[in-house]
């Protein structure tokens, strides 16, 4: 509750000093630098700038997100925490880069900053790791015992400890180096009353795979049989480490069946030999390669354990991880599935936590996930892609038992050592761990995350699984071919609100109703939440209609490529999908400035062009989306020759066309006015007598506003008494429209619209339009126009004449069915003749 009340109070704060900002007029807000800009926003909300630019390091944006991450650092005016975090941002971006000297530099750039911060885990934590990937682990020990003095028990800084101590670290040929190494990590063992750890064979050095435990006290429980699984794929050398700590857990009652995933190397052969000498264990051989999580499930049909663990094929367990696990769900009355931690470790048992650098050398261990059996038949299995299932299997878990598996865990003590390897799929290529946050793993994560909201709204059980119909990326399903080529790839920002948004999702579901296979890329403007995920509505409407979700990094083949809204190219992806295509076709629904004066710019077109260079091979054609927006290019030398066709904006026809307009005058002593649209400065007249015109304040007519009128407020001063005003969400839009009599659109005199879907939408509903002169480029006969100061007048005149009204309506909707209706699309992406050739283009490897 305090979370959700948190978050509501710095969006209502956010929200509020965007108002502010928004009441100065174009010129003023572009003398802002955006320094200022984003830290009056991000001072008073819950997150730092230094956190936003975080989330655009890591989301896509590395590029432009580096280089306002140093800027920050360097701005002496700027608050200590925000560069600090800034240089700790840099800091863990260099690391996982592999400059280690780099990522150093910034830590103790950060202690300069504030040396206050030298006895914080952040600090010195970070700093001795990057000092033992350099091999200067004396320097690491002297930091942390001098940082670490007198400081409670601390698990990850014994693992560091044992790191300083590690000769695959150090490089040191001291032959008690081992002996020191194991010390560290056995306190924490003896810190948890557990067993410790020794070499298996004590004149060969220190590994992963030499290590074992002795004295552990056994135990055998015939009515709790625990079913563990191992999949196994090429892991011929590594897998009888996990084996050997499988058969010495202390709970004997085990049947542990590792399921071989069509192996090149001698894995099965290995395995066999070693079931042959322990009747518990037993191999299945799969009959094609299927990925993990289908190994998982292969072996479930064959399971006949009370419970069912998993243990990766390459991990060490420690003798009493089931054990412990069992004793624990035996115990409990919550929820039938428990897990336990993990320290990821290198072959040389060395432990440099995870992907990407932090305090913590432990982690939750997904791959200890104990269950009880029955509990499958309510949540289904595992999902059978070829990664990040385990997170999704565990959040489903949680969503049908109303739990949270955080609070699940038997212990603080790593029960597990993680083996860490560049080939592994956590490691290696689009599959990395860090496409989490950009990439395959956040667009599958998204999609399924849509479903488990679906899933706890209707409270239900999943006991088939993942539907087969969600858009997971095509890359990672087991056993998936080449997808199909596609006739349309949409790029644009899905998360966007208002016309952008709309305008996109038009195409892409006139194109689903023509039937054409589709395919979208959710390209995140980089001045925006670059970390929200993509809109629920556009997922559900992707799984209901085949719509393919185009992942960063992956590969598509389409016909047509259309990108919905030019800014978003602005600023350069990192991992840009390999497009295939024939055509590439960009809308130009936005200029580049938003104002005619040019003061408040939203991308440059060069840039852009640039861009779509770099990502296709050519710039495609720029096609306008009214004849304003073609006028306008043509005038800019910065933009291309405008394409010759129009594509204006669509609508669903049989939706918004649907009602049998009505002229109301015998009913109503007075007409109904309205306007429905954004609460912008620019959205609305600058000057007050013109918005108490335009709007008719003080006349015989009610005026109602939709999507907020703080603007307007602030410019009128003084709120007219015929004058309503309601949030965009209190009423559906189209119901909005229908209950008036006429609708009003009258922008500020600087800004420039590209087209105006609100008008179109009025229009669609059959409500007559009034608009500036300025629309007639736009909308030819289907509106009316009159300058601020006649608009009463007009509207007095047409709302006195049933017929003329009618009129008004007939060349509205004409307009609607003959320019923006969904039928119009397929015609749009016949290619003219001297179309681009088809080609593929490759993004670069460098940022």
């Amino acid at each position: 509750m305090r979370s959700s009340l948190k978050k509501a109070l710095a969006a209502s704060l956010e929200g509020g000093l965007r108002r502010v900002y928004d009441r100065f007029p174009a010129a003023a807000r572009a003398a802002v630098p955006r320094t200022a800009r984003d830290f009056v926003r991000e001072r008073f909300t819950s997150r730092t700038l230094a956190a936003a630019y975080d989330d655009k390091l890591w989301q896509g944006f590395s590029t432009q997100a580096r280089a306002d991450l140093e800027r920050l650092k360097a701005d002496a005016g700027r608050p200590l925490r925000e560069r600090t975090e800034a240089c700790y941002s840099l800091a863990r971006w260099h690391a996982v880069e592999g400059d280690f000297a780099v990522a150093l530099e910034e830590m103790r750039d950060r202690l300069a900053l504030d040396p206050r911060l030298w006895r914080t885990g952040r600090q010195y934590m970070l700093e001795a790791l990057f000092l033992c990937r350099l091999g200067r682990t004396e320097e690491a020990r002297a930091l942390i015992e001098r940082a670490g003095a007198g400081l409670s028990f601390d698990i990850a800084l014994q693992l560091m400890k044992a790191n300083c101590h590690n000769p695959a670290v150090s490089g040191s040929e001291d032959g008690q180096a081992g002996a020191a190494t194991l010390e560290c990590i056995n306190a924490i063992y003896r810190r948890f009353r557990l067993p410790e750890i020794a070499r298996r064979d004590e004149d060969a050095p220190l590994t992963l795979d030499n290590i074992r435990t002795e004295g552990v006290r056994t135990h055998f429980d015939a009515d709790n049989k625990v079913t563990v699984i191992v999949p196994a794929y090429n892991c011929a050398d590594t897998i009888l480490t996990a084996l050997a700590s499988l058969a010495e857990q202390s709970w004997r009652n085990l049947e542990v069946l590792v399921v071989d995933d069509c192996s090149t190397d001698d894995t099965a052969k290995t395995v066999a030999a070693f079931c042959a000498a322990d009747d518990r264990f037993r191999l299945i051989r799969q009959a094609r390669n299927g990925g993990s999580y289908a190994c998982r499930n292969r072996a479930l049909e064959e399971a006949s354990g009370r419970f069912v663990t998993v243990h990766d094929a390459d991990d060490w367990a420690h003798p009493l991880r089931i054990g412990m696990q069992v004793r624990a769900l035996l115990r409990s009355s919550g929820p039938p599935y428990n897990l336990s931690r993990m320290a990821r470790a290198t072959p040389s048992l060395a432990f440099f936590g995870t992907w990407r650098p932090s305090e913590s050398l432990t982690a939750l261990n997904l791959s200890s996930l104990m269950i009880e059996r029955p509990a499958f038949a309510k949540a289904g299995n595992w999902h059978e892609v070829r990664v990040s299932a385990d997170q999704e299997f565990v959040r489903r878990l949680d969503v049908i038992f109303g739990a949270d598996h955080r609070k699940q865990v038997v212990s603080d003590c790593p029960l597990a050592f993680a083996r860490t390897v560049p080939t592994s799929l956590t490691r290696h290529g689009n599959t990395h761990v860090r496409t989490f946050h950009h990439g395959i793993r956040r667009t599958y994560h998204e999609v399924v995350g849509a479903w488990h909201m679906s899933l706890a709204e209707r409270k239900a059980e999943a006991p088939a699984g993942v539907p087969q119909s969600l858009p997971v990326p095509l890359a990672i399903r087991s056993g998936h071919a080449a997808g199909e080529r596609l006739d349309v790839v949409f790029i644009g920002d899905f998360n966007m609100s208002g016309g952008t948004y709309h305008s996109a999702m038009a195409m892409l579901r006139a194109a689903n109703a023509a039937g054409l296979s589709t395919g979208l890329l959710h390209y995140r403007r980089y001045d925006l939440d670059v970390a929200a995920p993509l809109r629920r509505q556009v997922i559900d409407h992707a799984a209901e209609n085949g719509v393919r979700i185009v992942s960063a990094g992956e590969s598509v083949d389409a016909r047509t490529v259309v990108v919905t809204h030019p800014p978003i190219l602005h600023h350069r992806l990192d991992m840009f999908p390999r497009i295939a295509h024939e055509r590439l076709v960009v809308v130009v629904n936005q200029m580049a400035e938003r104002d005619r004066s040019g003061k408040d710019m939203a991308y440059d077109p060069a840039t852009v062009r640039r861009h779509l260079v770099e990502y296709f091979g050519h710039e495609g054609e720029w096609v306008p989306i009214s004849g304003t927006v073609r006028t306008l290019m043509k005038a800019d030398r910065r933009y291309p020759p405008p394409h010759g066709d129009t594509w204006t904006p669509l609508v669903d026809t049989g939706e918004w066309c649907a009602r049998e307009p009505r002229w109301r005058g015998r009913e109503r002593g007075r007409p109904v006015a309205g306007r429905h649209g954004r609460d912008h400065v620019l959205k609305w007249p600058g000057a007050r007598r013109d918005l108490l015109d335009a709007y008719c304040a003080g006349r015989a007519c009610e005026v109602r506003f939709l999507g907020g009128a703080a603007h307007a407020r602030t410019i009128a001063g003084r709120w007219p008494a015929n004058w309503t005003a309601g949030e965009f969400g209190t009423r559906d839009v189209r119901e909005f429209l229908s209950d008036l009599d006429f609708f009003l659109h009258y922008p500020h005199d600087d800004y420039i619209e590209e087209f105006g879907r609100a008008p179109m939408e009025a229009m669609a509903v059959g409500v007559p339009v009034i608009l500036p002169p300025v629309f007639r480029a736009t909308f030819g006969d289907a509106a009316l126009y009159a300058e601020p100061r006649d608009v009463w007048a007009a509207m007095d005149r047409l709302w006195a004449d049933e017929k003329a009204w009618m009129e008004r309506i007939e060349a509205g909707r004409a307009f609607v069915m003959s320019n923006c209706s969904l039928d119009l699309f397929p015609a749009r992406l016949r290619p003219e003749g001297n179309a681009p050739g088809r080609q593929a283009h490759v993004q670069g490897e460098g940022r």
